[in-house]
């Protein structure tokens, strides 16, 4: 489990909550825990997951747009091409994309296997980040964040995901 302190799972920078590092590593190994217990876990490629992580802070300085969407596919498209994880690249990404979102005043309202042809289509290069960009845009709502600053509340969020 994750430590109590939420400040490893977030970083905001100017108004926009980040995942960090430990947030992205506990999300695998949660996902594979909960769904593929067989399955390796850890992290093989240190550099491309940090490189992963700061990507849509990167991408929102220079391409100078604050589009969620944008950066949320921004994330996705990056842990699932960099591949940092022995095991569930795809559902880490799509579990990440859907927190980014979700701390960022958004909801992902999607069928899941709307989700998962999404993610296999990136994975596959059948679609482009552009076009999952998109579609995060069509099936999102506006979320409240206000109730995520109590203590455990990015915790409780997560495990909510994984039970929906």
């Amino acid at each position: 489990m994750p430590p109590k302190d939420l400040s490893a799972f977030g970083e905001i920078q100017e108004g926009i909550r980040y995942l960090t590092p430990e947030a992205l590593i506990w999300i695998n190994k949660r996902l594979i825990c909960i769904q593929t217990p067989g399955e390796l876990i850890g992290v093989i490629k240190p550099n491309e997951l940090s490189s992963s992580q700061q990507r849509p802070a990167q991408y929102r300085y220079y391409e100078r747009t604050d589009d969620m969407y944008c950066l949320a596919s921004v994330l996705m498209e990056s842990l699932v091409r960099n591949h940092p994880f022995a095991n569930a690249n795809k559902r880490t990404a799509a579990a990440a994309g859907y927190m980014f979102l979700l701390m960022n005043g958004f909801e992902l309202k999607a069928p899941n296997d709307e989700f998962v042809a999404i993610m296999l289509g990136l994975a596959n290069h059948d679609y482009s980040r552009e076009e999952l960009e998109n579609w995060l845009a069509y099936r999102s709502v506006d979320f409240d964040t206000r109730n995520l600053n109590a203590p455990d509340a990015w915790l409780d969020m997560f495990a909510t995901t994984m039970t929906a």
